[in-house]
């Protein structure tokens, strides 16, 4: 039995998220090597999953059950990197209609959301979150009941009201604002709900996934039952990179509500992102714990412009550069990591 309950939490970012899933394909390999396991999984070593957006989908594909051998994971590290480039370069295309249409999404979304729902359902099937290898969570927002959504294994597992199908638990937490229509979906028990991507509120998850872990894991000490503690946690929190643009003062400070919505939308996503990556610091600090977190996440604010949406050939090969790069330069805080995953 592992001596920690082992989260990790992977953030939104689009074509982005591909920087994290290149790092997990570096600690997937170094589990296999540790762990002396050449079939070592992500799902093998980790208690909990938790994603926004690209890392939801991430998620999904982590813990998304062989269909031949349902107790085992049905994709690796580098299958999820592929999946994301090739979801990518499918999605985030426009045509000059639907550019004209839309205003280049001013006015209505970006991009037709048809080739992302035929994309998940044909690599998800009828996979539903019940049958996920592991308890994870999934952000997503209800516009219309007007409170965070989450896609919760563990209630899943319990009432059918609470389980979905994972292909669209994939398109709720990515429709972003702006960029897709808003997703409408059915629980199995079929409730109706009108969903937008998660990154509006919990862009990094991690600190949901502790709380989820606090109120819903349970570990007995003498005859009671009760929740593990941050000291019982280790945490791996992944970023798809902190702000790459910035806006002078005397840029911004004739801004009226059009020009605001752009920058509105960066500032909130990495603005929550860096709050929540602020306050595990300070529960870890409290306790004297502080190698059981570790935050990775590229600084980008002097690379060239990675968009969210920009899954051209040379900025997918930025992104696997810059998420080989982030696992080199993290590799012994990543090997000091991995030893507390394999802790007995």
């Amino acid at each position: 039995m592992a001596k920690y309950t082992r989260i990790l939490s992977i953030d939104g970012g689009g074509i982005r998220g591909i920087i994290a899933a290149q790092v997990v394909v570096s600690i997937e390999s170094m589990l296999q090597q540790k762990s002396g396991n050449p079939d070592a999984r992500i799902a093998d070593y980790f208690d909990l999953i938790a994603g926004t957006s690209a890392g939801g989908i991430l998620t999904c594909i982590y813990l998304c059950p062989d269909a031949q051998n349902p107790s085992k994971p049905r994709w690796s590290a580098q299958d999820a990197v592929n999946f994301l480039i090739k979801s990518g370069r499918d999605i985030f295309k426009s045509s000059l209609w639907q550019k004209l249409r839309s205003l280049d999404g001013f006015i209505d979304e970006k991009y037709p959301s048809e080739r992302l729902e035929q994309f998940f359902l044909e690599k998800f099937k009828d996979c539903k979150l019940s049958e996920l290898l592991k308890p994870c969570l999934i952000s997503s927002y209800d516009i219309e009941r007007r409170k965070a959504h989450f896609f919760d294994q563990i209630d899943a597992q319990k009432y059918p009201a609470e389980d979905y199908f994972i292909k669209d638990i994939a398109r709720a937490t990515s429709a972003a604002p702006t960029y897709f229509e808003v997703a409408k979906i059915y629980s199995v028990t079929n409730e109706s709900y009108a969903l937008i991507d998660g990154g509006v509120f919990a862009n990094n998850p991690a600190l949901c996934a502790y709380a989820e872990v606090r109120n819903k894991f349970r570990v007995a000490e003498d005859g009671n039952h009760k929740g593990p503690t941050a000291k019982d946690m280790v945490i791996l929190s992944l970023g798809t990179g902190e702000a790459q643009k910035t806006f002078p003062y005397e840029e911004a400070k004739d801004w009226g509500q059009v020009e605001w919505v752009e920058p509105l939308i960066h500032i909130m996503m990495t603005g929550v992102a860096e709050t929540v990556n602020y306050q595990i610091i300070q529960i870890y600090d409290a306790i004297e714990r502080p190698n059981q977190y570790l935050r990775i996440t590229p600084d980008l604010i002097h690379e060239t412009p990675l968009p969210i949406d920009d899954a051209s050939e040379e900025k997918i090969s930025e992104l696997l550069r810059i998420g080989n790069e982030q696992a080199s330069k993290y590799k012994e805080q990543l090997d000091k990591f991995i030893d507390l995953l394999l802790a007995e």
